[in-house]
C-alpha cells in the first residue's frame, strides 16, 4: 500500500500539488490518476518515484516513509509517455537492462527478458532493434523493461498519449491485462477518462493540484462529487431534478432510481447529463424540436430545442433538423452529483 499524507510539492513559489491525501493498492490493483493537463498529476507520480521533492507530508510504502530512500532503491517501475528505450540497444538488452544491474545472471536474465516478452505479446523479438518497432511495440518494451525486476510498484506516466485512438484503446487494455497478470500494483497518469475507466479499478480526479473524488469508474460517473467533475467526465449537461417515491424526475420526464444511484437522498438534486443520456424520438405533437442532427454508426446525435433549452440526445433513427421529438431519459447514463 502506497500512502500520501498531507503532501505538497512546489516549484519555486508556487505551490502545485496541495495538502493530498491519497492511497494506493490493497485491493486495488490498478489506479488511474486522472485529471486535465497542468493540474500536478505528473508532478505528483515523479514525486512518489523519487524524481521531484516533496515540499511537506509524507510519502510511504507499507508503512515505511520513502523521504530517504533514492529513486534507484524504492523498486519502483517507471514508464513514460515516449518509453525512453535505449536506441542503440536490442529489445533484449533494453529488457534486461534493469536484471544486470542487479547482478542477475546472464542465462537467467535471459529466461526473464524471453518470459516478459512473452507476456506482452512480443515474443521473438529480443534481437530486433529499438527502431524497428512501432509505437504501440515501443510501449510494450518499455513496460515489459519496467516489469523485469519485479518491482513493488508501477507508474505509467501518460504512457499512450503519443498513439493514435484506436491503438491507445487496444494498448489500453493489453496493459492492464498484463500488469494484472504479472499482479504488479499500477498507477496511471491519464488525461483521458476514457482510457482511465479501460485500464483501472479504481480512479482518482485531480483537479489544480488536489484530489477530488476517488471510485470505482461507474460509481464516479453515477455518482460525481460536483459538477466540476461530472463535466470535466463528460457531462454535457447539468440540470435540476427531484427524487421522492424511488424515482428520480427531471425536466425530459422521471427514471426509477436504480443500484447506481441508490444512495442518493430524496429531495432536490443535480442531474448529470452525457450527449447520449436522452433518447429521441418522432413526436409530431411534441414542443422539443431538433436543431441540429449528425449521423453516426447506426445512430444520430442530436440538439434539441426545449422550450428555448437546447439539449443533446441521441436517436435510433433518421431524424432532421425540424422534426419534433420526444426525449426520454436513459437510466444507466445519468448520473447524480454528490454536492
Amino acid at each position: 500500500m502506497l500512502t500520501l499524507t498531507d503532501v505538497s510539492i512546489r516549484y519555486g513559489a508556487r505551490e502545485v500539488v496541495h495538502d493530498v491525501d491519497w492511497e494506493v493498492g490493497g485491493s486495488s490493483l490498478v489506479t488511474a490518476l486522472l485529471g486535465p493537463s497542468g493540474c500536478g498529476k505528473s508532478t505528483l507520480l515523479r514525486a512518489i518515484a523519487g524524481l521531484e521533492p516533496v515540499a511537506a507530508g509524507t510519502l510511504a510504502y507499507d508503512g515505511a516513509d520513502l523521504a530517504r530512500v533514492p529513486v534507484h532503491r524504492r523498486d519502483f517501475g517507471v514508464v513514460f509517455q515516449d518509453g525512453q528505450l535505449f536506441a542503440g540497444r536490442s529489445v533484449g538488452q533494453n529488457v534486461a537492462y534493469g536484471l544486470a544491474r542487479r547482478g542477475m545472471g546472464r542465462r537467467a536474465a535471459r529466461e526473464r527478458v524471453d518470459e516478459l516478452l512473452d507476456l506482452v505479446q512480443l515474443p521473438g523479438f529480443a534481437d530486433r532493434r529499438v527502431g524497428e518497432l512501432s509505437g504501440g511495440q515501443a510501449q510494450r518494451v518499455a513496460l515489459a523493461r519496467a516489469l523485469a525486476p519485479r518491482p513493488r510498484l508501477m507508474l505509467l506516466d501518460e504512457p499512450l498519449a503519443a498513439l493514435d485512438r484506436r491503438l491507445r484503446d487496444d494498448l489500453a487494455v493489453a496493459i492492464a491485462d498484463i500488469v494484472r497478470a504479472s499482479r504488479t500494483p499500477t498507477v496511471v497518469v491519464t488525461h483521458d477518462h476514457g482510457e482511465a475507466a479501460l485500464m483501472a479499478d479504481v480512479v482518482s480526479v485531480m483537479r489544480e493540484g488536489t484530489i477530488v473524488d476517488t471510485a470505482p469508474p461507474q460509481r464516479l460517473w453515477r455518482r460525481p462529487a460536483d459538477e466540476w467533475t461530472a463535466s470535466f467526465l463528460g457531462a454535457s449537461d447539468i440540470v435540476d431534478g427531484e427524487v421522492s417515491g424511488g424515482r428520480l424526475t427531471t425536466g425530459f420526464g422521471d427514471i426509477a432510481i436504480d443500484d447506481g444511484l441508490s444512495d442518493v437522498p430524496a429531495g432536490p438534486c443535480r442531474v448529470a447529463l452525457r450527449p447520449d443520456s436522452l433518447r429521441a424520438d418522432p413526436d409530431p405533437g411534441s414542443e422539443a424540436t431538433v436543431v441540429r442532427a449528425a449521423p453516426l454508426i447506426g445512430s444520430w446525435r442530436l440538439v434539441v430545442d426545449v422550450a428555448g433549452r437546447w439539449v443533446d440526445a441521441i436517436a435510433d433513427r433518421p431524424v432532421r433538423e425540424g422534426d419534433r421529438v420526444s426525449l426520454t431519459p436513459m437510466p444507466e447514463r445519468i448520473g447524480v452529483v454528490r454536492a
